[in-house]
């Protein structure tokens, strides 16, 4: 029921409350409806439809997980297709961004890829996916503000107090289990002290607005530089989550369904304060310094909202529990937004929460799943952040940043989408058999992560881009249509696991030696004759290459894809080029 008289409610015991009627409380109702349609379930929000359209809320960008997640598992495909816009990637401008976009290196698709993401409007997202939860048998209760959850400390339900918006007029729910989706408010986290401590150094910061119109990147080249506009055909740059990337900062620009455009700053604190754009004027000033031609593109332009958020990422020390309690979206953990990952955390946490609650039922709920599901969902909250935030000082850089993309895109079609296409997370003894064979990617990508810092800070600039389609590199588009596919058995699975492990390890020499050509020229040419490398042992320090065994492989040597000549032939040497060790500056 849609509505009902929200205080007179009876002394039904729900199998779950749902505590929030945002994305990631609406999608737990409906995947449960999809999967366990006789389950009983009750969402609480204080808010009331209608929800605005276009200036509800930020998270508008979806990539291939978590957009599986919304449209098949959600069994909602066809209305994604209808109703909201079809995404043409991630795309990223770097370089210099005082003078014109045309002359800034650009990475981006020029056709829209064969498996689907999507720019979501999310209010109307929001909206239809109330109705869908109601018209399944949801009983959703809006106007109404949880203030306490009482939990249980043995089988008797847990009960939500609330009350009006006003305050008055206070009932409670009872259920079995209930689960936290109050956003930011995080109700059981501050109830039970499960915050947990961050580095003031860490802090990064966003705000962002809303405006009426296609504000679309190739409105600010000339139409007559067609060589650039013919790169990307048709204008549909436009569909792009567009990035124009500096040092310290990202700003994003998403088209929106209702005839929108979403546009965010976003920055690390340490090197744009936040109080330089915590209002849509100082947003505005800081624009007009930091990206000059945006700027001026939105001259004149009201508004529809604006907002901020101040240092925005967050974890936790637990958000499952066996007493039958859990925490999915913002309630739960924030990880960076860079690589639009807000939804694929959804799709996690919420498939934890219904198989927590389905094995409860069978009376086989153990803490040590609980335990297992816990680690898995921070520590990727953990590490997706700490990834995306190590790179914020030299976002500006084009070839190192363009080498990082191309190489966290690989892992997450490697290793993060076969994860949610087969559930494989969910049963430890299937996680642990994609552990056995992917465990090694862990260290490499701590390798990497220390080679992209020390390349940033020694890199002269040597190889540039002019415009890099990713998918044009054939290994990567075989990959990704590969790992991007839900119709193989678990044996295929696993043997794609260790086939893409295989190539991440040839891709992490690959960079290295792209490295090597850009900061070290002068000892590119000892790597010709050595086939292969010990990707963990990867650096920019040539006295220490013996010593640390980076002539030791740690593997067999594979046969060789060709990963490094494919990637070379994107970049060009640059004859002028900074001073090593200021081009983070």
């Amino acid at each position: 029921m849609a509505r009902q008289d929200q205080m007179e409610m009876d002394e039904t015991v729900y199998d779950l409350v749902i505590c929030g009627g945002g994305l990631a409380g609406l999608t737990l109702a409906r995947q449960i409806k999809v999967q366990q349609p006789r389950w009983s379930v009750a969402i609480l929000d204080p808010v009331e439809r209608p929800l605005p359209e276009a200036g509800h809320k930020v998270g508008e960008s979806s990539v291939e997980l978590g957009a599986h997640y919304l449209a098949e598992k959600l069994q909602l495909t066809d209305y994604f297709e209808q109703h909201q816009l079809l995404k043409l990637g991630l795309r990223y401008f770097f370089g210099d961004s005082q003078g014109p976009i045309n002359e800034r290196p650009e990475m981006g698709l020029s056709a829209f890829p064969s498996v689907n993401s999507y720019q979501i409007d999310r209010g109307k997202l929001e909206n239809d996916l109330r109705q869908f939860n109601v018209e399944s048998g949801i009983v959703l209760f809006e106007g109404l503000k949880v203030q306490q959850v009482k939990l249980s400390e043995d089988e008797l339900p847990h009960e939500v107090h609330i009350t009006d918006r006003s305050g008055q007029s206070g009932r409670t729910v009872k259920a079995r289990w209930v689960v936290d989706a109050s956003g930011r408010r995080r109700l059981l986290q501050k109830q039970l002290g499960l915050g947990k401590e961050k580095a003031q150094a860490s802090q990064h910061s966003a705000s962002w607005f809303r405006v009426e119109g296609r504000i679309d990147i190739d409105d600010l080249v000339p139409s007559e530089n067609k060589e650039w506009h013919e790169r990307v055909p048709n204008k549909i740059r436009y569909f792009s989550t567009t990035h124009l990337m500096g040092n310290g900062y990202w700003v994003w620009l998403i088209p929106l369904s209702s005839n929108y455009t979403s546009i965010g700053i976003v920055a690390s604190e340490a090197l744009h304060p936040f109080s330089t754009f915590n209002t849509y004027e100082r947003s505005m000033t800081w624009l007009e310094t930091n990206e000059p031609r945006l700027a001026a593109h939105l001259k004149g332009r009201d508004p529809l909202d604006f907002k901020v958020m101040r240092d925005y990422s967050y974890s936790a020390k637990q958000v499952f529990s066996p007493r039958r309690w859990a925490c999915v979206g913002d309630a739960a953990a924030f990880v960076d937004p860079f690589y639009s990952p807000g939804n694929n955390m959804i799709g996690y946490a919420n498939s934890m929460v219904i198989e927590m609650m389905r094995l409860d039922f069978a009376g086989e709920l153990t803490t040590e799943l609980v335990d297992e599901y816990n680690r898995f969902f921070l520590g990727l909250n953990d590490a997706l952040t700490t990834n995306i935030q190590i790179a914020y000082p030299f976002y500006g850089q084009a070839t190192v940043m363009a080498s990082k993309l191309i190489w966290d895109s690989t892992n997450t079609w490697a290793f993060s989408c076969p994860q949610m296409f087969y559930d494989t997370y969910l049963d430890i003894p299937v996680a642990q058999q994609v552990r056995q064979i992917t465990a090694r990617s862990f260290s490499l990508i701590q390798a990497m992560q220390r080679l992209w810092v020390e390349w940033a800070a020694l890199s002269p600039g040597r190889l540039t881009y002019v415009f890099l389609d990713y998918l044009k590199l054939e290994f990567l588009s075989d990959l990704r249509l590969r790992n991007l596919q839900s119709n193989k058995s678990l044996d295929q699975v696993m043997a794609d696991l260790a086939e893409n492990m295989q190539i991440v390890e040839e891709m992490a020499q690959a960079f290295f030696l792209l490295a090597v050509e850009d900061v070290l020229p002068e000892h590119w040419e000892k790597f010709k004759t050595i086939p292969w490398l010990n990707a963990w042992r990867v650096g920019l320090k040539p006295e220490r290459w013996e010593s640390d065994g980076l002539f030791c492989p740690a593997t067999t040597p594979a046969a060789s894809r060709g990963i490094y000549q494919e990637l070379r032939r994107c970049f060009v040497v640059q004859e002028h080029t900074q001073a090593r060790g200021h081009a983070s500056s």
